[in-house]
Order: structure tokens, then C-alpha cells, then sequence
């Protein structure tokens, strides 16, 4: 098995779950971090056992030591610093979203394709094996004709400095929290929606508390919430004809509960370890296989999101200084 080294452009909070992961995952080594500040990413070298750390994300970008880079940077930098990797020649997973915007998003995959090199949004709930099992469960018909879904995923958060409540760090709920509901649907409705509606509360020119409606042709509609001081649980609900699927986490599906008929079933399916590693063993296979692409999350499924979310952003009146660009 060919080793697929790693390098990490942002050694941020979610940085570490990846390393954690990374380290926990076959077939996948951490090589190199790249920091605008050496003193942190000294720290995080030490911290996850990784020999060398660069002071710029362009010194990770020509660097030998490294085959692909997990981007984690803050959700304006996305596009800019995922290039500086794509053009180099390194494949990358970028943090979700992939970008701030749909056109963002089709600039990237461009970026990607000019080079040949892999690129896929880091939406690891997508390869769960709870989530996969669900989606086999409604392709098997075990639960009817899909007519509904619920996806809350809210937090309540105190820190009113956080860069999720600023405009210029494209801060708001449904980037942030939301894109994972806007996944979850697609997992099981699919990518079109007939009609979207969306009412949010603002603060601060952002989103705090978002509700989207959307509407499908066969009849089904979907209800995703988002929230970033409104806590909520995190349950996801696929509902229907013959039962329906219970998440009491849909984001980090360890289980699920499926309601069939007259029966009731937990399905316990944990993913490998903090929910990372099924996604990065996806990537390492992709790069072995000269893929450029995960047919799981293709970036035509990641475009699809950001449109959704463009749309849900028009409605709320909600924009950022990037989506001019």
C-alpha cells in the first residue's frame, strides 16, 4: 500500500481532530504544518509527532515531503490557500465549505482539474458508516418512498468574539453548521430541489437562527434548521411511507434507529474514531487510484450545497465582501 503523506495548512481547533485522526488511519502519515506563526506551528508539530513545519503555506505548497494537504483555514482563506496546493501540484481536502460561494466553488474545481489533482470538500459526515447504512436501508425500500426530512444542527454558543458572529469572516449559521444539513438532505433527496424558502434571524449582518424549507418533485419536503445560539438537539429524521430513520446525532452518526412496519431496530455502526478517519481513508484510496475526484462527494455534489446555500443566503439577505469577487 502506497503511504499517502500529509501536510496541514492552518494548525486550527479543527486541525486537531484531523491529526488525531490522521495518525489513527492506515495508509496515512503526517509529514509537514505550515503556519503563518512558527511558534504554533511548533506546538502542533509537537503535540502530533510531525518533523517539519513550514512559515508559510507556499514553503508546504513546494515541498517534496508531502503527497496531499488538509486545508483548515478560516472560510475566506479556502479558495486562496487550497490554490496555492492545487497549482503545486498537491492534492487537497479543504475544510467545509469548500468555499465561501457557488462561483467560489466552480473557480476551485477548475483550479483542480487543470492540474489533475485531487480536491474534495472535507464533509466527513458523508462517510459515516451510519449514514451509508441508511442510505442503503432507503435504496432497499425498508422504509417506502422518502417524502420527508428533519436535520437540526444548533449550538449555543457564549463567546460573542468567535469568528462564526463576523461578516468579514463569512460568520453566520448555515456556513458554518447548516452546510451539514444541506448535506444530509442531499444524501437522501438528492441535489435538486424544486423550491427553496428560508426565514432566518440577523445579528450583526449574519445569520444567528436559519429555517430552510425545500420542496422536491416526488412530493418530499425538507426542513433543515441551524443555529448558533439557540441549542437544539442534533437529531436528523428521514421519514417514509413504510417507517422512517431515527439520527439522535445526524452529523456524527454513530446509530441510527429505523421504524419499520411495526418493528424498531438500533443499528449501532461507530465510525473508525473521532469520525475523520473514514474520510481520509477515502482520500488516500482516491490518490492511489489517480482519482481526482470521490465519487462518494464529487465536487459536483459540493457545487450543488453552495448553490443551495447561495440561495438561502439571498433570501435572508445575508452577504460577504468575498461573494463580489
Amino acid at each position: 500500500m502506497k503511504i499517502i503523506r500529509w501536510g496541514i495548512a492552518g494548525p486550527g481547533n479543527i486541525a486537531n481532530k484531523f491529526a488525531k485522526a490522521a495518525l489513527n488511519t492506515e495508509g496515512a502519515v503526517l509529514a509537514a504544518v505550515a503556519s503563518r506563526s512558527l511558534e504554533r506551528g511548533r506546538s502542533f508539530a509537537d503535540t502530533y509527532g510531525i518533523e517539519t513545519v513550514y512559515g508559510s503555506y507556499e514553503e508546504l505548497a513546494a515541498s517534496d515531503l508531502v503527497d496531499a494537504v488538509y486545508v483548515s483555514t478560516p472560510h475566506p482563506f479556502h479558495k486562496a490557500c487550497a490554490e496555492i496546493f492545487l497549482n503545486a501540484g498537491k492534492h487537497v481536502l479543504c475544510e467545509k465549505p469548500l468555499c465561501v460561494n457557488a462561483t467560489q466553488a466552480k473557480q476551485l474545481r477548475d483550479c483542480a482539474q487543470r492540474n489533475g489533482v485531487f480536491l474534495m470538500e472535507a464533509m466527513w459526515t458523508r462517510f459515516l458508516p451510519a449514514i451509508q447504512e441508511a442510505q442503503a436501508v432507503v435504496a432497499r425500500g425498508e422504509i417506502g418512498k422518502i417524502l420527508g426530512l428533519e436535520a437540526d444542527f444548533c449550538y449555543g454558543f457564549t463567546n460573542e468574539d468567535r469568528k462564526i458572529y463576523k461578516r468579514d469572516m463569512a460568520g453566520g449559521a448555515l456556513l458554518d453548521v447548516g452546510v451539514y444539513a444541506q448535506h444530509f438532505a442531499s444524501a437522501f433527496l438528492g441535489d435538486e430541489p424544486k423550491s427553496i424558502t428560508a426565514v432566518a434571524r440577523l445579528q450583526n449582518e449574519v445569520d444567528r437562527h436559519t429555517h430552510v424549507i425545500m420542496t422536491y418533485e416526488n412530493g418530499a419536503i425538507a426542513n433543515l434548521t441551524s443555529a448558533t445560539d439557540v441549542p437544539k438537539p442534533s437529531t436528523g429524521f428521514v421519514y417514509g411511507t413504510g417507517g422512517y430513520i431515527e439520527f439522535p446525532s445526524f452529523y456524527n452518526a454513530q446509530e441510527f434507529i429505523l421504524h419499520a412496519g411495526n418493528t424498531t431496530k438500533k443499528v449501532q455502526l461507530p465510525s473508525l474514531g473521532d469520525g475523520f478517519e473514514e474520510e481520509i481513508l477515502e482520500v488516500c484510496q482516491c490518490i492511489r487510484e489517480g482519482k481526482t475526484e470521490s465519487s462518494v462527494l464529487p465536487l459536483t455534489k459540493t457545487v450543488k450545497m453552495l448553490e443551495q446555500m447561495d440561495e438561502v443566503r439571498r433570501q435572508i439577505g445575508v452577504s460577504y465582501p468575498l461573494d463580489g469577487e
